[in-house]
Order: C-alpha cells, then structure tokens, then sequence
C-alpha cells in the first residue's frame, strides 16, 4: 500500500538506498523502527523489488546507449520472442509494445561494434520480421527512479 508515509520513505529510499534507517527516519520525522517496518512491508509485498548500486555505464566501458525496434512475423508469439531476447545480458529493458514494431530493447553496449555484434546475436532467433536500432548521440538524463 502506497500511503503518504510509504510515499515519503520511497522518495528518500531511491535517491540513496544505502542510507541508514536511523538517518532516513530523521530527514521524515519518523521513528527508525517505523521506517524498517515500512521497508520491510514494501519489500514483503513486492513495492520494492530489489536494492541495487547505480553504476556508470561510460566507467565501465559502455558508452553506446540503443534501443533496438523488432517487429515480428505474424505467427511468431511474442511473449515467447520477448522471454528468449530477456536472456541476454545486453539486454537492460525488454517490452512488449503496440504500434508497427512488436518489441523494444533498450541495451547499453562499448560501441557500435558490439552493437552490430548483438543486433546479429539477436537476429538469429527465429521469428524477425524486421529490425532497427536507434543510437543515443548523448544522454541528458537517465533516472531509474519511480516519480510518486
């Protein structure tokens, strides 16, 4: 449940996951014991589906933000194409979308190369009808965070 409370632990939560529940009750005004709780009732309940670190994509050598666009052939089960694209460690999004394409991937890669590499890594599952990828020239703001 997302009360006011949950609203304000959440806000607080996804800028630094890291924080101390001693210091992330002072900043709302609630007692450490209320805000574990909370944590944990979010956690229990599926609100908060993991705790991660935010890591440099350009630090860790991949520079090369894409989305690649694939529209299927018609007797091609996407929920099927989208589970066996998912398993590919490139692949940071996977949806299921409407319009002329069929699946989006969002992929952060070292380059083009390794673009190229894994648009044919893709291609080889059955069932594309067409493909494209579309490059991100800059990125002015990436932020996983959930607005409440």
């Amino acid at each position: 449940m997302i009360d006011n409370l949950n609203k304000n632990i959440l806000e607080e939560y996804q800028k630094d996951a890291s924080i101390a529940y001693r210091t992330l009750a002072e900043k709302i005004g609630e007692a450490p014991s209320t805000v574990f709780s909370r944590i944990k009732q979010m956690k229990d309940s599926g609100i908060i589906t993991g705790v991660i670190p935010l890591v440099s994509p350009v630090a860790v050598g991949k520079a090369t933000t894409a989305w690649i666009k694939i529209s299927l052939d018609i007797d091609t089960d996407c929920c099927d194409f989208a589970d066996e694209v998912a398993k590919n460690k490139n692949a940071m999004e996977v949806h299921e979308i409407a319009g002329e394409w069929d699946i989006l991937i969002k992929v952060k890669v070292e380059d083009n190369l390794a673009l190229h590499d894994l648009t044919k890594e893709i291609s080889k599952i059955s069932g594309i009808r067409n493909m494209e990828s579309l490059i991100a020239f800059k990125t002015i703001k990436e932020d996983p965070r959930i607005a409440l």
